[in-house]
């Protein structure tokens, strides 16, 4: 389906001359490094591929993207939707420490570990999130990171397919062409395959008044609506970071260069300006460095960006005291304001579902076998859908999960700050804790942001997720080797009020099966609280089910200001450096609803251009 070529060319390099860097972009191992390259960008994912893509588009301007995983191999694991298999690049074993609101369990830590990141093992959804999220943003100081300034960015990052008319029509497919891009490098699509058990949902959705929504992507991302993915509809295949910013491009750009399997142990500075990295190859521990003549670029992911920066010295200077490393900038955000979203499966047994369903690929031979071969004939098929998932979604702003929008706001407005981050936090960080507080708990009041979603796969699955958590974790060192994984700590439900959003989304969505569009299936649920009555036992089943992490996280590099634990500004620059800055989902002040991805790579666009503008490239 899909294959990595790679172009071995010499390097001819001189004691202080520009590297002979070939014909094409080159996938390269060590021993073909130039010594120097204008930006030097740690992490491969998303982020880092669009920067890379956009930076390399002057010829002038040398790259070299420095990538943990490896490329993947095109399996159809990775590439066919309907046999989505993440696993061979996820970082494993990866996992939390403790987490003391959940009796101390610990939990796997979902994140891409690949050429391409997140957009080659994530579940291929492709959606923005309301405009309150982005001014929600601006407002805290990522200044003109708002709605509208990301909105022209979200359009250059897509290439918008409207599915056909006929089958949009019959299931209820709407969009605004307006708000859609249609010249971007990511294929933007709907399925052209669905389970008739989705009319259902539909259907029992406008029962309890919830609204369709023309387009989730116009700035009001609340109501029910059908899924958008990344994927080509040409061939019904995923389009990750690698395909659209990277392959796309290789055989113009010989100024394009990247290192797989290889981590970025620290950055290397002359005082505070960043000069170039240290690295390590992840297989044979061999080390090196390489120069950066412009500018370092982080964008290794919420969890790794800021492991790299405390292995540099940039973070909590008393923290980094204990593993003897000299502090570069003393910024104590730095790891602090993890967040992700909480997920919670309700699993059912049916006695009269509709047939083919969610769960149909799975448990059906026959039924799998016919629809590859659909597949495979580029004819409408289940494998068109994202492995047991469905086509929609319901995204709600609080008032529309419960009644007890009161309550819920009280017990949030009752939680002291300083003991959820521990007791003793750090004065900058806990005043920017209480602004995004404050903010979040005022939207709760209003009906703009989605607090969570209802995603049914029409089979034996609901899942659902609390997408504005108010508790706050956290990613620290535990060595000085960035082979050692980080201790990273969710803080999961910390905040009791988490919790009671989550319990309301569970509750909403008990009525919704009880609606006659999808009681007349028969559903009877096995997990999480079958047969429990009161808030309290639920509650309880609920803690024992939930994951803290949907491979959102985020928010580890947030920008704001540094006086509120910024780590760095609104140019994506890290405070108190030069020729540093972040641009992955870690700068985020706190989370989006629905999936991440869209907006990863609108702000790496725009960061791409802040980072031309500032060397004078545009």
């Amino acid at each position: 389906m899909f294959s990595e070529v790679a172009f071995v060319l010499g390097l001819v390099v001189g004691a202080s001359a520009r590297p002979l860097l070939g014909q094409h972009a080159q996938r390269i191992d060590a021993r073909q490094l130039a010594n120097e390259y204008d930006f030097v960008v740690a992490g491969g994912g998303i982020a880092g591929l669009t920067v890379a893509d956009r930076l390399s588009e002057n010829p002038k301007v040398s790259v070299l993207v420095i990538e943990y995983g490896p490329f993947d191999q095109g399996e159809d694991g990775v590439m066919v939707p309907g046999a989505y298999f993440p696993v061979p690049y996820l970082w494993l074993p990866l996992s939390s420490t403790p987490q003391k609101a959940l009796g101390g369990t610990s939990y796997g830590v979902p994140c891409g570990r690949v050429v391409g990141g997140g957009s080659v093992v994530n579940a291929m959804f492709f959606h923005r999130g309301s405009a309150e999220v982005y001014d929600g943003w601006d407002s805290l100081g990522a200044t003109g990171w708002s709605w509208s300034d990301l909105f022209p960015y979200f359009k250059k990052s897509e290439n918008f397919n409207p599915p056909d008319a006929k089958y949009a029509a019959e299931r209820n497919i709407t969009w605004d062409k307006s708000v859609h891009g249609f010249g971007g490098p990511v294929q933007a699509s709907y399925a052209p395959y669905d389970y008739p058990g989705s009319a259902n949902f539909y259907n029992g959705a406008l029962r309890l008044g919830i609204e369709p929504r023309k387009d989730p992507n116009g700035g009001d991302a609340t109501g029910i609506f059908r899924l958008q993915r990344s994927v080509d509809p040409k061939t019904q295949t995923r389009s990750t970071a690698r395909i659209n910013h990277y392959e796309s491009v290789k055989a113009s750009r010989p100024n394009y260069h990247i290192l797989p399997n290889t981590a970025v142990n620290k950055i290397l500075f002359s005082g505070k300006t960043a000069t170039g990295v240290d690295f390590v190859g992840v297989s044979d521990s061999k080390s090196g460095t390489v120069k950066a003549k412009k500018e370092v670029i982080v964008a290794a992911g919420a969890v790794h960006t800021p492991q790299i920066l405390q292995l540099s010295g940039i973070g909590d200077a008393k923290y980094l005291q204990q593993f003897k490393i000299n502090s570069v900038v003393d910024l104590p955000g730095v790891g602090l304001n993890l967040q992700d979203h909480l997920v919670l499966s309700v699993s059912y047994n049916f006695t009269n579902n509709l047939f083919p369903n969610g769960g149909s690929l799975q448990a059906n031979t026959t039924y799998a076998t016919e629809q590859r071969a659909l597949y495979d004939a580029n004819k409408p098929s289940a494998f068109d859908l994202t492995g047991t998932t469905g086509n929609l979604i319901i995204q709600l702003p609080l008032s529309e999960w419960t009644s007890s929008v009161r309550s819920i706001v009280s017990l949030a407005s009752k939680q002291d700050p300083s003991k959820l981050l521990g007791g003793s936090p750090n004065a900058g960080v806990l005043a920017g804790y209480k602004k995004q507080r404050k903010l979040i708990i005022d939207n709760l009041s209003n009906d703009g942001e989605a607090v969570g979603d209802i995603s049914w796969n029409t089979g034996p699955t609901t899942t659902l997720y609390m997408t504005r958590p108010l508790s706050r974790g956290s990613i620290k060192i535990n060595s000085t080797s960035i082979l050692t994984q980080p201790l990273i700590d969710f803080g999961a439900i910390t905040d009791p009020t988490d919790l009671e959003m989550l319990l309301a989304i569970y509750l909403k969505n008990r009525e919704l099966m009880a609606t006659p569009e999808l009681a007349g299936l028969g559903p009877l649920e096995t997990s999480p609280a079958p047969g429990l009555k009161t808030n309290e036992e639920i509650k309880e089943a609920i803690k024992k089910t939930l994951q803290p992490s949907n491979a959102h996280q985020c928010c580890t590099a947030a920008m704001v200001p540094k006086q509120d634990g910024g780590v760095v500004d609104p140019q994506n620059k890290v405070y108190g450096t030069d020729r540093l800055s972040v641009v992955d989902a870690s700068i985020w002040p706190f989370v989006p609803g629905g999936g991440p991805q869209a907006s990863v790579y609108a702000g790496a666009e725009k960061a791409a251009d802040t980072i031309k503008k500032r060397h004078k490239l545009l």
